[in-house]
């Protein structure tokens, strides 16, 4: 069974100082290290390409809510 994070961080603290700075310095390394990219995006939309599925818009188009959208194109009138 995969331990909670709760049961985790129990057990970190009880680790003496040394590890605790030891644990702390292996996570921050491991959650801070980027996957590298099998090859960057090159050409006129490189840039684009890059930035894709990273952006968040609050405006609600069709395709986000495009059940409803659905809903109302197929309800009886």
């Amino acid at each position: 069974m995969t331990p909670t994070v709760e049961e985790i961080i129990t057990e970190a603290q009880q680790l003496p100082p040394e590890e605790q700075k030891r644990l702390l310095m292996i996570l921050t390394e491991l959650l801070t290290t980027e996957p590298a990219a099998s090859s960057p995006p090159v050409g006129p939309y490189a840039f684009s390409l890059a930035l894709a599925g990273s952006a968040h818009s609050d405006f609600t188009d069709t395709s986000a809510d495009k059940y409803r959208h659905l809903a109302e194109a197929y309800q009886d009138r």
